[in-house]
Order: C-alpha cells, then sequence, then structure tokens
C-alpha cells in the first residue's frame, strides 16, 4: 500500500507547479474555493481526498507567494524592465538587456580569467542571488564585497549580469563565501593541479572544471559524481556515523551530532536541492530507528521532497532536483524487487534502474545519455565513498594537523586518479553513451526504452517466452536506431567545411569521432540569418546533434549574426570569443543564448588550448594586454591555429595587419590560410605569407559585394607565395579533409 504522504505530496507538487506557472491568471481564486469546499465536504468519508485537495490548494498559494519573492529580486525587477535606462538613440523595452548595478558578495573566488561566478547582493533597493559574469584581469577572492555595473541579459531564472565595472568595497572575505575561498586555497595547496575537481566535489557546485573532465565524466555516465548531490551527503552521513560510534557517542545523541554536522554542510553548499533531499531522508531515517517504527521508503522520499519544495519552491523546475529523486526511487525499488536473487543481479540492478528512470529526464535536459554507467558505477560509486570522506578529512585537517592532512591528501589524490582512470575507460567504449537533440523527442525514445525494459522484468520466467520478447525489442531498436544511422569511414579524418554563407564568416569542423566545431555563424540582416539559413540546416543534414566547441571570433554581425540562433538549438559544452565587452544588442543576445544553453563560457586568450578527439585549437591572439589597446574590435578577434596531426590551419578571422605584426614569428608555417578580413587589403601582407607558406587559401565572401572584396592585391600575393586560392563566392561551400599527414580540397557541393 501506498503511504498517504506519497499523495499528499504529489498534490501539493502539482498545486506549486501551478501556482509557479498561473497563479496571475484571474479566476484562480474561484477553483481555489471549490476544491476547499470539495475538501470540507470528502473530510469524513475520504479523509485522503480531503487532504490532497488542501494540499493542493496549500501549493497553489505557496507556488505564488514564491512567484512573487523571485519577482521583487534584482533578476526579477530587471527581468520586467522595472527601471528602464535610456542607451544611446533608443530606449530599452522590457525585459531587454540594460545597464544595471549592485553591491555584492561573491559566493566563491572568481576565475583569473574571467567567467561566471554566483553572488548574493547585500545591499539597494532589491536583493536576491544573482550570477554575474566576471571580466577578465580582475582579481576576486571569495566573500568579498563589491559594487558591480553591466548588463543584465536573459530572464530572472537563467540571466547573467555581464560584468563592465568592478570597484571593491570590503576587500574582508566574509560568510560563506569567505569559508570556501579558504577551501579553495587550501585544496590548491594540498591537490595542485587536481584543486578544481577537488572543489566540485566537496563544496563548490559550481566548481568551474576544464571542459575536456566534463565532457569525460559526461560520456561515461559518471556526471552525477561531479555535482554535489544525494549521493556526496551520503557519503559522508556514513562516514560520520562511523566516527561518532568511535568517538563514544550514545545512540540518542549521535543522530543529533550528525544532523547538526550535515546541516553545517549544506550551508556551506548553498542549500542545493538534492542534497537537501538527501539530508532530510537521512534525518527522518534516524528518528524512526530512534522510535523503533519502520519507515516506508516510498515515505521518506516523499516527505523529504515535500520539505524541499517547503524549503525552496524552485526545485520543482530545478532539474537536478527531479533527477536525484527518480534515482533514490529507482536505487529503493531495485533493491526490494531483486532481495532474493543472485547476487550479481542485485549489484546491477540499482545502477541499470537509476539510468534506464533517469534517462528520459537527461535526454529531454541535456541530450546525453550514457548506458555504461551502469558498470562504471559500480566502480566508481566505491571509490567516491572512500575519496569524498578523504578529501573532507583532508580540508579539515589542513588547519589543525597540516602534516596529517598532507598524507590524507596524498592517499585521496590516489583515490581520485583511479577515478578520472574509471571514467577515462568507460568514456572510450564505443556505443557507451548516446547523444541527441536534448527535447521531448529525445525523451520518448528513452520513456520507451524503459518501458522495455519493465516489460522484460516483468516477464514470466520462461526462457522461450524471455528470448522471444528480447528478440522482438531487439528487432525494434535495430530497425528505429542502427538503420541510416551506422556509418563506416575508410578514413578518421578532420573535415573543414567553409560554408557559403554570403558576405561574411562560418566554418564547420567534424572531428575524427564525429564531433562537431562551430568557428563563427555568418551575417544577419534583416530577412536573413544564416545561421538558421546554412549553418543549422547544414548541422542537421550531416547528423550533427551537440557541439562540442563554438567559437565567436568578434562582435562583427557578418561573423556573429548567426551564431545565437545555432547555439540555441544546438547546445555547445563550451564557448570561445573574445570578451569584449560591447554594447551591441546583437552581441547581448548572443551573450543571453549562451547563457541559456547552459555552455560553459571563456573569453578566449593567448596560450588558451582546446583539444577534441585530437584535434587540438589554440587561441593565439587576443592576449590580456593587446585587449587593453584602442584598437578596432577587428583587431581584438580570435586568431585560432587547428592542428591535426602534423597538419596545420589558421582561422585568421579579421584580425589585420596590427595583428600580423604582433605575431610576427610565432605561428610558422600552415597547409591552409583562412585568408583574414574576406580579403581585404587590411590584412595579408607579404611579411605574413613568408612565414606562414599556406598551400590552400581560403576566402569566404559574398558574390558582388560592394566592399571589393577580395582585393586584386591580395589575390596577387598569394599566388606569389604558391597558394591556391578558393573563394566561396565562386565554388560554394569548400571542404577541406586531413587524416593529419595528407589533405585535399573538395569542391562538391555539400550545403
Amino acid at each position: 500500500m501506498r503511504p498517504p504522504i506519497l499523495w499528499i505530496t504529489v498534490a501539493f507538487g502539482a498545486g506549486l507547479a501551478s501556482g509557479l506557472d498561473l497563479f496571475v491568471v484571474r479566476g484562480a481564486w474561484y477553483v481555489v474555493a471549490f476544491v476547499i469546499a470539495a475538501a470540507l465536504w470528502l473530510a469524513r468519508h475520504a479523509p485522503l481526498g480531503a487532504a490532497m485537495g488542501i494540499m493542493g490548494v496549500a501549493g497553489l498559494l505557496w507556488g505564488g507567494a514564491a512567484l512573487r519573492e523571485r519577482a521583487a529580486t534584482c533578476a526579477g525587477r530587471w527581468t520586467a524592465g522595472e527601471s528602464r535606462l535610456t542607451v544611446g538613440a533608443g530606449r530599452w523595452k522590457a525585459g531587454e538587456a540594460g545597464t544595471r548595478a549592485a553591491i555584492v558578495r561573491l559566493s566563491d573566488p572568481a576565475p583569473h580569467s574571467g567567467g561566471p561566478v554566483e553572488a548574493d547582493v547585500v545591499a539597494g533597493p532589491c536583493g536576491g542571488a544573482l550570477r554575474l559574469r566576471w571580466p577578465d584581469g580582475i582579481p576576486a577572492a571569495g566573500g568579498t564585497t563589491w559594487v558591480v555595473a553591466g548588463w543584465w541579459v536573459g530572464s530572472d531564472e537563467r540571466g547573467v549580469l555581464v560584468v563592465r565595472r568592478a570597484k571593491l568595497l570590503d576587500a574582508e572575505p566574509r560568510g560563506r563565501g569567505a569559508l570556501r575561498g579558504r577551501l579553495a586555497a587550501r585544496s590548491s595547496a594540498l591537490f595542485g593541479r587536481r584543486a578544481p575537481i577537488v572543489d566540485a566535489l566537496v563544496f563548490a557546485p559550481n566548481a568551474a572544471l576544464d571542459p575536456e573532465v566534463r565532457e569525460r565524466y559526461a560520456r561515461s555516465g559518471l556526471a552525477h559524481i561531479l555535482s554535489i548531490s544525494g549521493l556526496h551527503v551520503g557519503f559522508l552521513a556514513a562516514w560520520l556515523a562511523l566516527m561518532l560510534r568511535k568517538l563514544g557517542l550514545s545512540p540518542r545523541h549521535r543522530p543529533l551530532a550528525s544532523g547538526v554536522l550535515l546541516l553545517g554542510y549544506l550551508w556551506l553548499l548553498g542549500f542545493p536541492a538534492p542534497a537537501a533531499r538527501a539530508t532530510v531522508m537521512l534525518v527522518l531515517d534516524d528518528v524512526a530507528r530512534l522510535r523503533q517504527r519502520v519507515a516506508a521508503p516510498r515515505g521518506v522520499i516523499a516527505l523529504s521532497a515535500l520539505a524541499v519544495l517547503l524549503v525552496d519552491p524552485q526545485a520543482l523546475h530545478s532539474v537536478g532536483a527531479w533527477l536525484s529523486v527518480t534515482a533514490i526511487a529507482a536505487v529503493v525499488w531495485a533493491g526490494r524487487a531483486t532481495l532474493r536473487h543472485h547476487w550479481s543481479v542485485r549489484a546491477l540492478a540499482p545502477a541499470a534502474a537509476a539510468t534506464l528512470l533517469t534517462a528520459p529526464i537527461t535526454a529531454f535536459a541535456f541530450g546525453t545519455v550514457a548506458p555504461i554507467g551502469v558498470v562504471a558505477n559500480l566502480i566508481a560509486i566505491p571509490l567516491g565513498a572512500i575519496v569524498v570522506p578523504g578529501l573532507v578529512i583532508s580540508l579539515a585537517l589542513s588547519w589543525v594537523v597540516p602534516g596529517l592532512a598532507a598524507l590524507l591528501a596524498a592517499g585521496s589524490g590516489l583515490g581520485l586518479a583511479l577515478l578520472d582512470l574509471t571514467a577515462q575507460g568507460a568514456a572510450a567504449v564505443p556505443g557507451g553513451h548516446v547523444v541527441m537533440v536534448a527535447g521531448w523527442q529525445a525523451a520518448a525514445v528513452w520513456l520507451a526504452v524503459a518501458a522495455g525494459g519493465w516489460w522484460l522484468w516483468n516477464t514470466p520466467r520462461r526462457r522461450w517466452l524471455i528470448a522471444a520478447r528480447v528478440a522482438f525489442l531487439t528487432t525494434v531498436f535495430v530497425a528505429t536506431s542502427f538503420r541510416d544511422v551506422v556509418s563506416l569511414d575508410d578514413c578518421r579524418c578532420l573535415t573543414v567545411f567553409f560554408l557559403d554563407v554570403g558576405q561574411g564568416d562560418a566554418a564547420v569542423l567534424r572531428t575524427p569521432n564525429g564531433r562537431w566545431i562551430v568557428i563563427d555563424g555568418g551575417p544577419r540582416i534583416p530577412g536573413s540569418d544564416a545561421g538558421r539559413r546554412v549553418v543549422i540546416p547544414f548541422l542537421r543534414r550531416h547528423g550533427g546533434r551537440r557541439l562540442a566547441l563554438v567559437v565567436a571570433t568578434h562582435g562583427d554581425a557578418d561573423h556573429l549574426g548567426g551564431l545565437p540562433a545555432v547555439v540555441e538549438d544546438f547546445t555547445p559544452e563550451l564557448v570561445l570569443e573574445p570578451g569584449e565587452p560591447l554594447g551591441r544588442p546583437l552581441y547581448l543576445e548572443f551573450l543571453a543564448a549562451v547563457e541559456g544553453s547552459g555552455a560553459r563560457w571563456h573569453p578566449a586568450r593567448t596560450g588558451d588550448r582546446v583539444e577534441v578527439d585530437g584535434v587540438v585549437l589554440e587561441v593565439l591572439s587576443p592576449d590580456s594586454l593587446w585587449m587593453t589597446l584602442p584598437l578596432d574590435v577587428n583587431e581584438h578577434g580570435v586568431v585560432a591555429r587547428v592542428t591535426f596531426g602534423g597538419t596545420r590551419l589558421l582561422f585568421q578571422a579579421d584580425a589585420g595587419l596590427p595583428v600580423e605584426g604582433h605575431l610576427a614569428g610565432r605561428v610558422g608555417r600552415v597547409e591552409l590560410l583562412k585568408v583574414g578580413h574576406h580579403g581585404s587589403l587590411s590584412a595579408t601582407s607579404d611579411a605574413w605569407l613568408g612565414e606562414l607558406r599556406p598551400r590552400e587559401a581560403v576566402i569566404s565572401v559574398g558574390a558582388h559585394n560592394h566592399y571589393g572584396h577580395p582585393a586584386p592585391e591580395v589575390l596577387g600575393r598569394l599566388r606569389r607565395w604558391g597558394s591556391e586560392i578558393f573563394r566561396t563566392d565562386q565554388v560554394g561551400t569548400i571542404t577541406f579533409t586531413t587524416d593529419g599527414q595528407r589533405a585535399h580540397i573538395d569542391l562538391r557541393h555539400h550545403d
């Protein structure tokens, strides 16, 4: 029998969902009155139905209050356009980007090269939490107080304040940010280059990890390890119980001490919904044990979810919260369903059930499901149970016994290396992860897979019947998944498509393992968006689902124009761009698209290096000093060198003669040059070509453009240096393919 608290929680959640989305609709009060009247009438004969009605109304009211509270925050007011500012000759409309300022306290140290950081508003007419895009070159410790000003982009839920100016008000770290900052410093001293992953595992839910690390764990089905959740709280709770028992605390006092310590840990984390849910479950279980009562697992899960929704109504819209509740419910069910089965089934069942039941959610939100995680978690979770508490104890002891802390850190570091090795091995398994376009269609596919698994599990235990059902599902799977999908390439090559987007730039790179990189998105003019017209259809026709990397070389519309649409349709893992705070609406729209996609954003600087399947993209320009010079936006653009094996390509964007002089002697020979500034006279000097000596030169240019691109002088210089010239206005899309040693150009139309 399902415990009543389960239905009560469902009713509260349904009411809360209505309150968060529909509370402002007139007429809601009539529904409330009707439900209350019906509940009173049913109270004697159907008390559970009456309780559900009352809790539904309570959820509706609670959601409405949460909605009003969110609207009163700085993010809510700025999104609603409460205070409009005149910019240039026009006025920002409600909800569009505008200049804002606030006094904030940072929750974490700001990234050295700029990037996202969480903060809390500490003074002013509005409050709440804010997500900032911190500028490059301004060091900031966690817990310090700043006046920040910049552009507000996005919604109240996913908006970001792009900081242009920041002034330090209080250099003394305070509050949660101060403790996180000290922990980050200790972590760096103890663990060196592994410090970011230690931070992510222990105390920093928003730690900035290398995109390759995140990708490795996502492909191996271990992404949950890097996201502080109920699993981490469970690890710590188990070790706390053991340590408190060894310290001699009585059974009555141990739950109280453990609860207080876990509450402090939740405060340090910022009370994320999955960790809060796990803590409530552990406390309820301890209370039940003390009172010698049997706690129904479904009732404990439901009550913990209800507690989380009461504390944080917005957790209803949190993917992490849904994944957390679904996963723990799957694990509980699997444990009970396989109680009398062989030990191997009992070992695999929880991970398999959690993977299958959470797959529709991850497919809907992220588009990635990793079945290999069923096996990888069998190794990773026991390792995590040792590593995470070891890391916590090491950091705690570093204040008291530094020598012992260093010794424990060495042991934990070994466990961390083994965990990373497990992720590497699982990520390399062919077919171990499936990438789809995130959304309802992907979720429906995995719902069908979960339904198939349920059908198989409930098959009567007759061999011929099980075999028949397996054969049927296999046939359906092969017919719907492998047909027209599996292709056998005879070349593990890097392929670069220079798309014909008219007067602009857009290049798409496909790595040897079929992952995608986009460099610029072509122009956008009234009535024509190259991103929607050319880039997105091209990616879809060639099987593109997600992007490993997007590079926006600079903010001009002929390069940046199509990228907002591309970023919205194909969630990138990492976005590189110069990070120059332009006030142009297109640039602000691009930032909003990046923020909305959840991609990691990084201001490209000299020395940055991204590797995807053996393809290495290196940023040659700009550097931080160069960005301070009063140059045209073209000269602040990203110049990137792409290397695969012994083949090198140079993407010059619109960088001109100043950048060529600045980089002289530091680039070397290349196989192919994407000619700078569409072949304008402002780029491609003799000295530059003398250093690069490109065999092929690609010019992305529109037919009959009124700029005179490409200039005859530039074409003459390229010919004198022996370069074979290819132009998109003459041949359309240009395809360059290399296996790392040999290369060739294909002029057949691929668009």
